[in-house]
């Protein structure tokens, strides 16, 4: 296991980025400053690199203007409560799984890491002003979701996947410039789910793009939040205990920055923490870490399954925010760790439970063409 995961390591290390968590740090983030190579440990399990990975995104210049027009809206008929449905595209755009799902196998045959940071990026929108692809969105006074320092986290792979999705879309001159970007990134995350050996669905569809996005938007759950205090933004959207524990599941994929782990080490252990798994995180976290070291979540780096919610029965949850869901004691908690021992022991229930609260977050925020528009390109509105 130790080896797979230094080759696993090497492989996030040649594609020069991470995943990092869904959840934000309120914490100043470490200086910049990298410590002597002589003081350096070797990587063992969970490592930090030996160069930093790109932590910003070089992204392309905006596509050309289309000579194709936008998609009419459905009818009524063949739309949900919230303006949504499975079939949207059936006569717009009939291959726009197929194509977006190309991409994303693609991507992430690049950089197996990939993955991790599509369905990241998908919660990161969701969560602030809904599903409506605005943490794409640049502006050029940098006053935009992606720059707010809660996202500074966020990975190039995800914002390369979608763009990916997006040039493969509209390649097709059936398809080209009538499929937003906010169901691409919806779709874009079911298929890195299922292409990571996790469950799959059908993604209800038809959201608009907004046609804003500001950094004053942005207030996401903290990986310093306890159970009640999270339970707080999730109730806040709608979402229940049950959704808060199976989407916490998505750390089932990925690594996070050493920066959301400091707090749980120094000055003091978190008592929460396995005291082996703790002198571990030190080990590759330690106090003089260089700001783009991480750790993984689990051992199943690449594998959606459910050894997650394992490492929070053993007190080896790398977040406290993930830790919290099996060791908090207030009524919520105490109801969220006993989802975690179900999830724990049956992974096809952590599986369903995690398809319902990903179409029930695909949910918010759904702008319609009175309130957005489908962008030509991702960064820019129209």
């Amino acid at each position: 296991m130790r080896a797979f995961l230094q080759a696993l390591l090497l492989v996030s290390l040649l594609v020069g980025t991470i995943a990092e968590c869904p959840f934000s740090d309120p914490q100043t983030p470490p200086s910049s400053e990298t410590p002597p190579s002589s003081e350096t440990p070797s990587p063992p399990t969970y490592g930090t690199p030996a160069a930093p990975p790109t932590s910003r995104i070089s992204l392309p210049p905006a596509l050309s203007p289309s000579p194709y027009e936008f998609a009419p809206a459905p009818s009524p008929s063949k739309m949900n409560g919230t303006g949504l449905s499975t079939d949207y595209y059936a006569n717009i755009c009939p291959n726009v799984e197929s194509l977006v799902q190309g991409a994303v196998q693609g991507m992430i045959s690049q950089s197996p890491i990939s993955a991790a940071a599509t369905l990241r990026l998908f919660f990161h929108d969701c969560f602030v002003t809904g599903c409506d692809a605005s943490l794409m969105m640049t502006n050029a006074n940098g006053d935009d979701e992606r720059n707010n320092g809660e996202n500074k986290f966020l990975r190039v792979d995800g914002y390369k996947t979608i763009l990916a999705a997006k040039a493969a879309v509209d390649a097709d001159p059936q398809c080209a410039y009538k499929v937003s970007c906010s169901d691409i990134m919806a779709l874009a995350a079911r298929d890195s789910v299922f292409l990571s050996g996790g469950p799959t669905w059908k993604v209800e569809l038809g959201r608009y793009d907004s046609l804003t996005s500001k950094a004053s938007d942005v207030d996401l759950p903290l990986t310093t939040e306890n159970v009640p205090e999270l339970m707080k933004r999730f109730s806040a959207q709608g979402l229940s205990v049950t959704d808060l524990v199976a989407l916490s599941g998505g750390h089932t994929l990925g690594a996070t920055s050493c920066a959301f782990v400091d707090s749980r080490l120094y000055p003091t252990v978190d008592p929460t923490l396995d005291p082996g798994f703790a002198s571990q995180l030190m080990n590759n976290c330690p106090s003089w870490h260089n700001p783009d070291s991480f750790v993984f979540f689990d051992q199943t780096v690449t594998t959606f399954d459910n050894n997650y919610y394992l490492m929070l029965q053993q007190k080896m949850g790398v977040l406290y925010s993930d830790e919290t869901l099996y060791t908090d004691t207030s009524s919520q908690g105490i109801e969220s760790k006993g989802i975690v021992d179900k999830f724990a022991t049956d992974q096809s229930a952590f599986f369903t439970a995690f398809v319902d609260s990903m179409v029930s977050l695909g949910r918010l925020g759904v702008k319609t063409a009175a309130t957005g528009e489908i962008r030509k390109d991702c960064l820019l509105p129209n």
